[in-house]
């Protein structure tokens, strides 16, 4: 795998990882009620659940890849239409996080782990989302295994830290996710940047 081609991977993963969704909320809420050391359970089990996941995803972009070349630089551009419409989409929802009030109960590292990856195992489209996004970045002409392992690498890292950040400063990170505003004006940025990198990953395709 090309550098300039992992890179672009880094940065589009960073864009969807710091974007505040269900794993960021969860994280966000269970570190201010049972403290950053056990939200760690929460983390895991959401990375568990997306290396399943991005398994499953892979095993079936692997036969595509064997079979033909052809119907792979078609799901890449599947892909890159992907990454463009969870751009608009971004740009065009409304913010509606809230924090739950109830009175939390002490909960195991254990506990928290399963919820975390019940959560994040129970979103069907998390599947449809590594198989759409993964292929914008792996050469065909290249062994497959390497480059999936390399990918699923970096994301779950990535994904790891941003999750760790927000639970981290979750007290002062809730102020913002609550402020409806702020959190709709981020999803602009980042749906506009969303876009961007999908059209960028097209014209790169497209010379090649």
């Amino acid at each position: 795998m090309e550098l300039s081609v992992w890179l672009s991977f880094v940065g589009t993963v960073l864009i969807l990882a710091l974007t505040p969704g269900p794993s960021v909320l969860l994280a966000t809420a269970n570190s201010m009620k049972y403290g950053a050391n056990k939200t760690g359970g929460t983390i895991l089990g959401d990375l568990s659940a997306n290396l399943c996941q991005i398994m499953l995803a892979s095993a079936g972009l692997a036969s595509i890849v064997t079979a033909s070349g052809e119907l792979f630089q078609v799901i890449k551009w599947c892909g890159v239409a992907y990454l463009v419409w969870m751009g608009i989409t971004k740009i065009r929802a409304k913010s509606e996080i809230h924090f739950s009030r109830e009175q939390a109960n002490e909960r195991s590292f254990s506990k928290l782990y399963v919820e975390g990856f019940l959560m994040s195992a129970a979103n069907p489209k998390a599947i449809i989302f590594f198989a759409a996004l993964f292929p914008l970045f792996i050469d065909p002409a290249m062994t497959f295994l390497p480059q999936v392992i390399i990918l699923a690498i970096t994301f779950l890292v990535i994904d790891g830290l941003a999750l760790s950040i927000y639970a981290h400063f979750a007290g002062r990170l809730k102020v913002y996710l609550e402020d409806q505003e702020k959190v709709h004006f981020q999803n602009k940025i980042v749906g506009s940047l969303l876009i961007f990198s999908g059209l960028m990953l097209a014209l790169v395709r497209k010379t090649e």
